[in-house]
C-alpha cells in the first residue's frame, strides 16, 4: 500500500481531525505557540488529504461511514480557522457540509450491515457541526446535538448487543474504540451553553470510559499479538483525546469543577495526544 492509498482514503480524515483538536484544545488551555504550530500542521494535512484524495479517487476503498471522518476533519478545521478570524462567511461551508451529513447518514442507515466502534463518526459529525452552527442557527445546532446525542446512544446499543451475541469480542478492538469516549467529551462541550448539568454526565461519562478503552486497547495488543505498525485507524486514538482536553479546560473555565489538579491532567491527555500524533506520523513515514 502506498502513500497515495493511505492519505487518499476517507478514513485517513481522523488525522485532520487529530491535530486540529490538538490545536483547539492547545488554544484553550493558552498554549499559544503549540496552538499556532498544530494549526500550521493541520493546514499542511489538510492539502496533503485533499491532494491524494484526488489523485486517488478512481481507486478508493472505503465504507459509507468513512466520509463521516471527512466531515468532521473539515468542520473540525473551520472550528479552528473561526478562533483565529470570526466570520459569518464560515457559515456557508457549514450548511454544504449539513447537507452532505444528512445524505451520508441516510446512505450510511440504508447500507448498514455490521456495527464497529468507528460508527461513532456518525455522532462526531453531528455534535462538530452543532458546535460549529451554534453561531449562526441555534435551532439547528439543538437540532444536531439531538442528533449527536441519538447517534451515541444508538450506535453505543448495536454494539452492546454485538457484544454480548458474538464470540471472539476483542477482534472489534482498535483504534476506533477510542472514538466512543471522545464523543462522550465532545458531546458534554457541545451541550455546555445549554445545560450545565448535562455537560457534567457526560464529562463524567467521558471520564470513567477513559480508562476502559485504555485497558481495551493493551488487551487488544497483548491477547491478540497486534506488532505496532501503521493502520488508519490509529489517528482515531488522537481526537478523542484532544476533545478530552478540550472540554476539561471547558469545564473548568465554566467553574463546573473547581479542581486545581484538572489542569494538570488536561495537560498531560493533550501532550499524549502529540505524543501519538508524532509517533504515528512517523510509523506513516517509515511504513
Amino acid at each position: 500500500m502506498n502513500l497515495t492509498d493511505v492519505l487518499g482514503n476517507p478514513i485517513s480524515f481522523t488525522m485532520l481531525m487529530g491535530i486540529a483538536g490538538i490545536s483547539i484544545a492547545s488554544y484553550l488551555g493558552r498554549l499559544t505557540l503549540l496552538s499556532l504550530i498544530s494549526f500550521v500542521i493541520s493546514l499542511v494535512v489538510l492539502i496533503l488529504l485533499i491532494v491524494f484524495s484526488v489523485l486517488n479517487l478512481k481507486r478508493l476503498k472505503y465504507e459509507i461511514v468513512d466520509f463521516m471522518a471527512v466531515i468532521s476533519g473539515l468542520t473540525l478545521f473551520i472550528t479552528r480557522l473561526r478562533l483565529i478570524y470570526p466570520s459569518f462567511l464560515y457559515f456557508i461551508p457549514s450548511l454544504v457540509l449539513s447537507f452532505f451529513y444528512f445524505l451520508v447518514l441516510y446512505k450510511v442507515f440504508v447500507s448498514i450491515r455490521q456495527v464497529t466502534f468507528k460508527y461513532h463518526l456518525l455522532g462526531v459529525a453531528g455534535t462538530l457541526l452543532s458546535i460549529d452552527l451554534r453561531s449562526y442557527v441555534i435551532p439547528l445546532s439543538l437540532l444536531f446535538i439531538g442528533l449527536g446525542v441519538s447517534m451515541y446512544f444508538i450506535v453505543t446499543a448495536l454494539l452492546l448487543k454485538r457484544i454480548l451475541t458474538e464470540k471472539g469480542v476483542i477482534n472489534i478492538i482498535d483504534g476506533a474504540t477510542w472514538i466512543q469516549m471522545g464523543l462522550s467529551a465532545l458531546i458534554s462541550f457541545a451541550i455546555s451553553p445549554f445545560s450545565e448539568l448535562l455537560s457534567i454526565v457526560f464529562w463524567y461519562l467521558a471520564l470513567s470510559l477513559f480508562p476502559l478503552v485504555i485497558i481495551a486497547s493493551v488487551m487488544k495488543l497483548l491477547y491478540v499479538n497486534v506488532s505496532i505498525k501503521y493502520h488508519p485507524s490509529l489517528w482515531s486514538v488522537i481526537f478523542p483525546q484532544a476533545v478530552f482536553a478540550t472540554d476539561t479546560f471547558n469545564v473548568l473555565r465554566l467553574h463546573l469543577i473547581v479542581l486545581p489538579l484538572l489542569y494538570d491532567i488536561s495537560l498531560s491527555v493533550l501532550f499524549s495526544a502529540l505524543s501519538l500524533f508524532l509517533l504515528f506520523t512517523i510509523l506513516l513515514v517509515t511504513k
